[in-house]
């Protein structure tokens, strides 16, 4: 023991006499019991001394004293004595030339940590942690030591007698689910120390296999082994993560097929890696392996060939499919480590063939091997070997009743058609960055060229999969600058650059139209041209019309000018600054309006100003068009007749001058754009029901019921519900449209609709991730939460259904961010400052979250609400590492102990070790006293 004498107490003093009085009578335990507490009540003093008198006693001489040994555990037993003090002589004792000591001080030790009342215990949690994992580092060295000393023959029995007890008494103390609960936080309280446990296990390792065979008998080598492998408990107390989303019951994956709807449709000029992140995250979530994610990818891409297929959107589905997929597939294949990819996309493959009726369907559809043209391009990334794609190929040629008729339709298929479209947008890149100045002609032959058929939709589609449309957009942008300037030329010439920038601005409307305004955006070195400014301000956006304001010019003489040429029935294009003209002609339209409405001009008079206008410049009917439908929407129904019917005439068909170059091709596309532009401003009865996914005589609320119910029984979005959802989604807002969704996926009692329903929800919610989960945290959660009439929707299976939903949205949305990235910074013991961005508003909402959490915890009614706490957290739990870190990092620091008060048992020592932030010193004291206090139960 440690030779340093302090002062004796009072306490000591008398405790000596008395022990020596006892000695000498041979006191029995109890009787020693009842007069030390006698000698404690009338001396104050450290009780915590005792357990060193005691063993300084116990141990005089080079063999123990069994009596006092004896008194001692009664004295800790009976809570006269702390057991942390006694582990802390027990520890110190290092001189191991006593075997006989060390094997009572073991016996003691194993007493003591085995029988030890945690919950009772007077030491606080975060002291016992440190003192039992000294104690197994002592037991450990006392092992090692009398391994060393195995060399002696002479004591070779005691050695082994001390290896052996000391390796039982680890065994038995390990057992203890909760000493391994508390060794796991040791571990981090102290880490230098922890190390230097590890080091001595390690020793323990290498000098028992030094150890000669005949010197140790096996059953004792096997011991200390075990021993070895049970002190694994303790780095096995990790969680595991599990699946949040578990729906192996269903045919298809709603979640991934309805992100796959997403992208190819909502989203088709993304980039591949926020959608590989997306998928990732659902991996986790559901716990897919990766063949499994990659059939669900190849299914949902032929589901959704099969419901375009004839529709505007089959385009984006092909480009996606053929173009956009084996992009997506080389993209994870870069990410990963280890496995045989090329293994994991034959097996997708393989699965994907189960669906042949899909497939079949797929060919006829389509008119074409649709998946063999998917095979062929995937072999080209060399996802595919060649032996891998003929055995595929064998296979699902032998799975058809007849081959595919390819001469069904005078039309190419979309697969082919998409996949001849991708080179030649490199060609059309190309082109577009030659000398504009020299090489007019030639541009305009190649662009009108574009706009024949399905070319510049093939086009548009193959850009956008393969990334390049913002570069083509940009290019774009930068020819109608030069195209607006006039440079002196006349005749052919001013009308061969007039052309070039009508075509121009056209497709750079339609391409605005299709794919927003961040397309043209997104170059800053586009952000001051003309059309970037027009569209911005003037080209209604999502159905919403900009004000017309913004379309005032500041030179009003330039509209006279405009009006005495439109009168005169002659637009002229000799010297022509064309921006200038688009600028103008709304204001110059609009003295037209006024002087009909007023009786200065006749209806036949509008009708061919109107004629005018759009029989040679395309662009110019759309910039008006635009401005009368920002224009409508500012004026009451009994002013709108006129600007509708000149909307209408803007819209007819007109024989063009024969001398307009590719007249029918530029009014094709601005056909095209007007019908898109003015469909939201016409009367219900008049607008295209290609368009129109929410019925003019219908309540938001009745199409989104009825939308979601089709969805969640059927289990996946086809395409009109998506787009009517879109629709919803932007007329309605985040907040309705998540209370609609949410209460919509908890109709059902029971569990494997909810488990469907759920995953349909989550992969909706990625319409607009960040928001809507926002919009689930500080809006609907609460007022479920705190209303009694939406009780049931916390009532299990609901309950935690809903709590599953929360946290998928939570992690995914914090996966998904890009623009404010958390603060991981290193926390200081003790800090009472948050490590995570304050300011942040996915964090704010859950802050927000758990103050409501914590009050209904700490409230006197049991409930639903506090069902769903629960399964809110053993969700999280279920998630593992970071994430389970990342939501549990706001909970109030008395919640968990209070939950514990109020269920006894809700959570196992495991969770609780997760639940609480072991990387603070007070995270260590919550988890420590929550696991002393799960002790006992």
């Amino acid at each position: 023991m440690d030779p340093a004498m302090k002062s004796l107490s009072p306490l000591v003093v008398k405790v000596k006499s008395l022990l020596v009085k006892a000695w000498r009578e041979r006191w029995s335990d109890i009787k020693w019991g009842i007069q030390l507490k006698r000698v404690m009540a009338s001396n104050p003093g450290d009780p915590r001394e005792l357990a060193e008198v005691l063993l300084q006693q116990a141990l005089v001489g080079r063999n123990p004293h069994s009596l006092l040994f004896l008194y001692l555990k009664h004295a800790v037993f009976s809570q006269v004595v702390p057991p942390s003090a006694a582990f802390l002589y027990i520890t110190h004792f290092d001189d191991f030339s006593r075997p006989h000591c060390v094997l009572a001080l073991v016996d003691l030790a194993e007493c003591f940590a085995v029988n030890l009342s945690l919950s009772y215990c007077q030491d606080t949690g975060l002291t016992m942690c440190k003192h039992l994992q000294n104690l197994i580092h002592w037991l450990l060295l006392s092992i090692l030591k009398f391994l060393h000393k195995l060399q002696d023959t002479r004591q070779i029995n005691d050695c082994i007698k001390v290896i052996e007890a000391a390796s039982t008494a680890v065994e038995k103390i390990m057992d203890n689910a909760t000493v391994q609960a508390l060794l796991y936080i040791a571990r981090l309280e102290d880490p230098d120390n922890y190390r230097e446990f590890e080091q001595t296990e390690v020793n323990v390792r290498g000098t028992m296999s030094q150890v000669a065979a005949d010197v140790v008998p096996t059953s004792v080598r096997q011991k200390v082994a075990s021993t070895l492998k049970c002190l694994s408990r303790i780095q096995d107390f990790i969680m595991p993560s599990e699946a949040v989303m578990d729906i192996p019951h269903l045919p298809i994956n709603p979640t991934v097929n309805t992100l796959v709807a997403l992208e190819a449709i909502l989203n088709p000029t993304n980039d591949t890696q926020p959608f590989v992140e997306q998928l990732i995250v659902i991996e986790g979530l559901m716990k897919l392996n990766r063949s499994r994610i990659y059939c669900e990818l190849f299914r949902s891409c032929f589901m959704g060939l099969v419901d375009s297929s004839g529709s505007t959107e089959e385009l984006k589905w092909a480009a996606f499919t053929y173009l956009k997929l084996p992009q997506i597939l080389l993209k994870i294949q870069q990410q990963s480590l280890g496995g045989d990819f090329n293994i994991e996309v034959e097996q997708a493959f393989n699965m994907l063939l189960n669906s042949a009726p899909l497939l079949n369907l797929a060919d006829l559809k389509m008119s074409c091997d649709a998946l063999m043209f998917l095979m062929t391009e995937c072999k080209k990334v060399r996802l595919l070997d060649d032996m891998q794609f003929a055995r595929l190929l064998q296979t699902r040629n032998n799975q058809r009743d007849k081959p595919i008729n390819t001469d069904a339709t005078n039309t190419q298929p979309s697969a082919n058609l998409i996949l001849k479209a991708e080179p030649t947008v490199t060609s059309i890149l190309k082109t577009l960055d030659a000398d504009y100045s020299k090489n007019q002609d030639a541009l305009s032959g190649v662009l009108n060229h574009m706009l024949s058929g399905k070319s510049f939709e093939l086009i548009l589609a193959a850009a956008a999969a393969t990334g390049k449309l913002q570069s083509f957009a940009t290019k774009l942008i930068k020819f109608n600058e030069f195209a607006k300037q006039t440079v002196g030329e006349v005749g052919k010439a001013a009308q061969t650059r007039a052309m070039l920038f009508d075509i121009s601005f056209l497709m750079l409307t339609h391409i605005t139209q299709l794919y927003g305004t961040e397309i043209i955006c997104s170059s800053i070195e586009c952000s001051e041209s003309f059309f970037v400014q027009w569209a911005l301000k003037c080209l209604p956006d999502d159905g919403k019309y900009k004000c017309i304001e913004n379309a005032v010019p500041t030179e009003a003489n330039k509209v006279d000018v405009l009006l005495n040429q439109l009168s005169m029935g002659e637009l002229n294009t000799r010297l022509t600054r064309w921006h200038d003209v688009c600028t103008n002609i709304p204001l110059a339209i609009q003295e037209v309006l006024f002087a009909w409405e007023h009786g200065a001009l006749a209806t036949e008079g509008v009708k061919a100003i109107l004629d005018k206008l759009k029989s040679q410049m395309c662009c110019l009917p759309v910039v008006v068009s635009a401005w009368l439908c920002s224009y409508m929407n500012t004026v009451g129904e009994d002013a709108r007749s006129k600007p509708l019917s000149m909307l209408q005439q803007l819209t007819t068909t007109i024989k063009p001058d024969v001398a307009n170059l590719y007249y029918n091709e530029r009014s094709h596309l601005m056909n095209i754009i007007l019908n898109k532009l003015i469909n939201d401003i016409r009367p219900a009865n008049m607008r295209s029901t290609a368009q129109q996914y929410i019925p003019h005589n219908a309540l938001p609320s009745e199409v989104m019921d009825k939308t979601l119910v089709d969805v969640f029984a059927k289990g996946w979005v086809d395409l009109r519900s998506l787009h009517t959802l879109e629709q919803l989604l932007n007329l309605c807002g985040s907040d309705w449209f998540c209370q609609r969704v949410v209460t919509q996926m908890l109709h059902s009692n029971r569990k494997d609709e909810l488990l469907q329903s759920l995953s349909l929800a989550f992969a909706v919610f990625h319409m607009d991730l960040v928001h809507l989960t926002l919009s689930l945290l500080l809006h609907f959660v609460p007022s479920v939460l705190q209303a009694v009439h939406q009780l049931h929707l916390l009532t299990d299976p609901r309950g935690y259904i809903f709590a599953k939903l929360c946290v998928t949205c939570i992690i995914a949305a914090q996966k998904g961010r890009t623009a404010q990235k958390e603060l991981i910074t290193a926390k200081e013991d003790g800090e009472a400052s948050p490590s995570y961005d304050a300011k942040d508003p996915l964090n704010k909402a859950l802050v927000n979250l758990f103050r409501i959490l914590n009050t209904i915890v700490h409230g006197d009614n049991l409930s639903p609400r506090t069902s769903f706490i629960i399964s809110f957290i053993n969700e999280a739990l279920k998630l593992g590492g970071q994430d389970t870190n990342f939501i549990l990092q706001f909970m109030p620091p008395n919640m968990l102990s209070q939950m514990l008060k109020s269920f006894p048992g809700v959570f196992t020592n495991q969770q609780i070790v997760h639940i609480c932030d072991l990387s603070t010193l007070a995270g260590r004291k919550i988890a420590a006293k929550a696991v002393s206090h799960n002790s006992r139960l």
